[in-house]
């Protein structure tokens, strides 16, 4: 009975032992193109979001509204909404398109997520610690003209082994003394996949 139990117990060893030596793991990296596309899961991936900036981005400076500024707009940025099912880094999406305009020279932003942190400063250095030729004045800040905004929408149409994935956004300028909406542009993308049995 012994026997059998050690017997037992050799053999569930060197099946744990059989299968930790053949498990997968991640051994070998190496760094690729960012503006590679790999479109290998119909969710949103960083290829959509590059080219959503880029293309609005694109479109907001070559419209007719900067072709009729006579000075840089102040601009603060609202972070997107998500009308999808998915979780998208909004964040990383309103950073790209904002960073875009920045490059272009014909905007100026304004941080208006660090107001709280901008006034805490400002109240330390005018509580005395720092020294007035260095300190900074309160009342100095720019107003801000412009609010820059948007919204993503998705539909998934899966139909036997395939897969249409449409996205939708828009972008849109809001004048802050008016509350006009003084452009906007949207943007389509549509992705068609298929889907493969595979071995795991």
């Amino acid at each position: 009975m012994k026997a059998k139990s050690a017997a037992i117990i050799l053999v569930a060893m060197a099946l744990c032992l059989g299968s930790c030596a053949t498990k997968k793991v991640y051994t070998e990296g190496k760094y690729i193109d960012p503006g590679e596309v790999w479109l290998i899961s119909d969710k949103f991936v960083e290829a959509d979001l590059q080219v959503i900036a880029e293309r609005l981005a694109k479109s907001m400076l070559s419209s007719e509204l900067m072709a009729t500024q006579d000075k840089k707009p102040a601009v603060i940025v609202s972070l997107f909404s998500n009308g999808t099912d998915e979780h998208i880094d909004m964040l990383s999406l309103t950073n790209m398109i904002r960073q875009r305009l920045l490059d272009s020279g014909q905007v100026r932003f304004l941080n208006e997520r660090l107001r709280k942190q901008i006034a805490g400063e400002l109240e330390y250095q005018g509580s005395g610690y720092v020294s007035p030729e260095t300190a900074k004045q309160k009342g100095r800040q720019i107003g801000a003209d412009w609010m820059l905004s948007g919204h993503i929408a998705a539909i998934k149409q899966p139909v036997g082994r395939k897969e249409i994935v449409y996205y939708k956004t828009t972008m849109e300028i809001t004048d802050l003394e008016t509350s006009e909406i003084i452009w906007a542009d949207e943007l389509e993308i549509k992705k068609k996949f298929t889907k493969k049995r595979v071995t795991i």
